[in-house]
């Protein structure tokens, strides 16, 4: 019981900064900050017999936080290809104009295409992909990162 009032007493202290934290890196998204908010706080939930609870627990709730937005991100620019079309279609075919939701306007059409691009492909294929442009995989991975820091 008194695990549980602990519990509790974190989420209450941090559920405003975990909230900010998402909301700034999903650039104003309030819904979504709140989705990734309460999935951080379920897998926390999930976790309190694993963690230590008298330690820096803010710290681990704001990594899961910046995965869990990462996720969130991922999803939402694999749903935007989905949308866009057939994603064995936008995975062979042309990269040129999609419909895409304003999440990703800031993205050039390049930007974004390359986005599309890898995150419809199989793992196996991002190596084709990287070798396409005439970059390592490496490479690849860094500008993917890039660009999701850029949303």
């Amino acid at each position: 019981m008194r695990k549980d009032r602990l519990c509790e007493k974190i989420i209450e202290d941090n559920y405003a900064a975990v909230f900010r934290f998402c909301n700034a890196r999903l650039r104003g998204d309030i819904y979504g900050a709140e989705e990734c908010t309460q999935e951080v706080f379920l897998l926390f939930l999930q976790k309190k017999d694993e963690l230590d609870l008298s330690g820096h627990i803010n710290r681990w709730l704001i990594a899961a936080a910046s995965r869990i937005t990462k996720q969130y991100i991922r999803n939402k620019t694999e749903q935007a290809a989905r949308e866009s079309g057939d994603i064995e279609t936008v995975t062979e075919g042309p990269f040129e104009k999609h419909t895409r939701s304003p999440e990703f306007d800031m993205l050039t059409d390049d930007e974004y295409n390359l986005l599309l691009r890898y995150y419809s492909s199989r793992k196996e294929m991002r190596e084709e992909l990287a070798a396409e442009l005439g970059i390592s995989i490496n490479a690849l991975y860094q500008r993917i990162f890039a660009l999701k820091n850029k949303i």
